[in-house]
């Protein structure tokens, strides 16, 4: 499998564990921008962004634009 497939595949499973696990505090903007703002970097560190996110309800990096 392609890298960047194994990523973008990572991006949709966090996805689907965040909109699973918050519910209809889900915000894709805010998901978004926790997971871009990170830029290019190994998957373990976006698996734990994303833990760190839905730990924090969906609050995202930019609250009040949210």
């Amino acid at each position: 499998m392609h890298f960047r497939m194994m990523g973008g595949l990572a991006i949709v499973r966090a996805r689907e564990k965040v909109e699973k696990t918050l519910g209809a505090k889900f915000n894709i903007r805010a998901f978004h921008d926790a997971v871009l703002e990170l830029g290019s970097v190994p998957l373990p560190v976006v698996t734990t962004r994303i833990d760190r996110f839905i730990a924090e309800n969906g609050r995202g990096p930019y609250p009040d634009m949210e």
